[in-house]
């Protein structure tokens, strides 16, 4: 295969495994069976899969960088989330109570989860895959006409699926407001157009990778933590997740370490999360997420392993593509 096709491959399975199966979501009701898991995944990478290869591909063929990338995501967490599973509407999801937590009665919300799930898709479902994938492939644009056309009606299935599978799980069939869903809509069309006129950082990177790493790994570990509450109000978590993202920000925009660094402490984050979900769910569901989580460890080696031998070979030169 061409090294656009398997780029392009590597992305749309890289994006729903970390998204979900690497969280060790599938296990949040026991381990499903493995037609099953097969049947869900082929589902996230016609959502997921489809999702970040085209708001790389936007971003990428317009020449932006990674504010467009991330501001593009937060536009596909509001359009899953509100528009699709719409569980940032529905008080009772999957018999879940993630509403009642700083409970906004305008707008039908609650902060600490609106915070948290939006934060899942903008940095796990898409930033992550995108940025691994392409510390493999560069950053080159990777689809043509007739793949963008091809992708673009394949993240409407995964949509319309999406929304068939969450409406029947749930025993209300619940359906948000209509003034809730044209709010959803709009955000999420001023989101595209902000992202759109966005430009990427003029300055290069100097940001030690390892550092990056450890940085990555300690911040999403942490939001991980305060998911929990610790014990504290719901305001007070909604502002230290918010603290953390703002850190986070702060020190990308300061510090400017690869993308891929970062992106790997967040990978490792979900390993350990993931393990947590599956270990509750029982043996089996632990012995299965830990050969998920060895193959990550794997892919995130051979990444580095790439990283260091790339910048030894074109030390003195212009910083390797995938890098920037």
């Amino acid at each position: 295969m061409p090294k656009r096709k398997i780029a392009l491959a590597t992305l749309a399975l890289l994006a729903p495994f970390v998204a979900e199966f690497l969280l060790g979501d599938q296990y949040l009701a026991g381990p499903p069976a493995v037609g099953k898991q097969l049947g869900m995944y082929s589902m996230y990478v016609a959502l997921y899969g489809s999702g970040a290869l085209l708001i790389r591909e936007v971003a990428r063929r317009r020449g932006l960088g990674w504010p467009t990338i991330l501001v593009l995501a937060l536009a596909f967490g509001v359009a899953e989330e509100g528009l699709l599973t719409e569980t940032l509407f529905n008080p009772h999801y999957l018999g879940l109570d993630l509403l009642s937590p700083g409970h906004i009665p305008l707008l039908g919300l609650g902060a600490p989860w609106t915070v948290y799930v939006l934060t899942l898709h903008v940095v796990w479902s898409i930033a992550t895959p995108i940025a691994i994938a392409e510390a493999f492939f560069g950053r080159s644009p990777w689809l043509r006409t007739p793949g963008t056309w091809a992708w673009s009606v394949l993240l409407a299935v995964g949509a319309v699926g999406t929304f068939a599978v969450s409406f029947g799980l749930d025993a209300a069939h619940f359906l948000a407001a209509p003034g809730q869903l044209a709010g959803a809509l709009v955000v999420v069309v001023a989101l595209i157009l902000v992202a759109l006129r966005l430009r990427a950082p003029s300055q290069g990177l100097s940001g030690n990778p390892w550092l990056g790493f450890a940085v990555g790994l300690g911040l999403s570990t942490a939001f991980q933590v305060l998911k929990t509450g610790l014990g504290t109000s719901p305001w007070v978590q909604t502002g230290l997740m918010l603290g953390l993202e703002a850190v986070a920000v702060a020190y990308a925009l300061k510090v400017r370490p690869p993308a891929f660094s970062l992106a790997a402490g967040a990978a490792v984050t979900y390993c350990w999360l993931g393990l947590a979900t599956a270990a509750d769910a029982g043996s089996v569901a632990l012995a299965e997420q830990s050969v998920l989580v060895a193959g990550t460890l794997v892919l995130l080696g051979s990444a580095t392993r790439r990283n260091i031998l790339l910048t030894r070979s074109k030390k003195g030169t212009t910083v390797p593509e995938f890098r920037r």
